[in-house]
């Protein structure tokens, strides 16, 4: 199939489409901790993770603004872009549930689900890895030292979440995170 002039737009449609749900799910469960604190009491991890995902889907979105363009669109890098979009609705679905009457509290919940959770984070910084090098190139991953190795460690601090029910180790792994992605702004 030949490149049309006109997929970039249909792939910013359907990646806008999906990054939008991701957005409203986000943005709809942290406002429940507002209009319904006695079955939604906020928490620090779950704070954290919302502006982490907030960020991250703002950083995503803009990165593929500017890549879109120069990518030679085929059905399956098609089909891989809503794979990658998908991970970020999957993640705010699993960190704000419509209910967590089951386990009592957001934190419970999200303690009790952590592998789901971060298992989705760690496929999200696998594609991630894919998406630099379909769009800028194999050298860009390669030559790139820190890219690599921040997304080692960040796999590797997901893989610990999943191993522990550490409070404090949770948060530090949020703030870590939180921490990269307000660098990766700033910086």
């Amino acid at each position: 199939m030949e490149q049309n002039a006109d997929i970039p737009i249909y792939v910013q449609i359907i990646s806008g489409t999906i990054l939008s749900v991701a957005l409203v799910n986000l943005l709809t469960g942290a406002v429940r901790f507002v209009q319904e604190p006695r079955t939604h009491k906020f928490n620090a991890l779950h704070g954290l993770w919302i502006v982490f995902l907030l960020l991250s889907i703002f950083i995503f979105w803009w990165q593929e603004g500017l890549a879109y363009s120069s990518v030679v669109w085929t059905f399956e890098l098609y089909l891989f872009q809503i794979v990658y979009c998908s991970t970020f609705l999957f993640m705010t679905a699993m960190l704000l549930p419509e209910s967590v009457e089951e386990y009592g509290t957001h934190y419970d919940y999200l303690i009790t689900r952590r592998a789901w959770f971060y298992g989705s984070l760690i496929v999200t910084f696998l594609l991630d890895i894919g998406n630099v090098t379909i769009k800028m190139g194999w050298n860009e991953v390669v030559g790139d030292p820190v890219y690599m190795t921040m997304n080692s460690i960040a796999v590797l601090l997901l893989l610990g979440g999943i191993l522990t029910v550490n409070r404090w180790v949770h948060l530090a792994i949020a703030i870590v995170f939180l921490a990269v992605t307000i660098w990766t702004i700033v910086g």
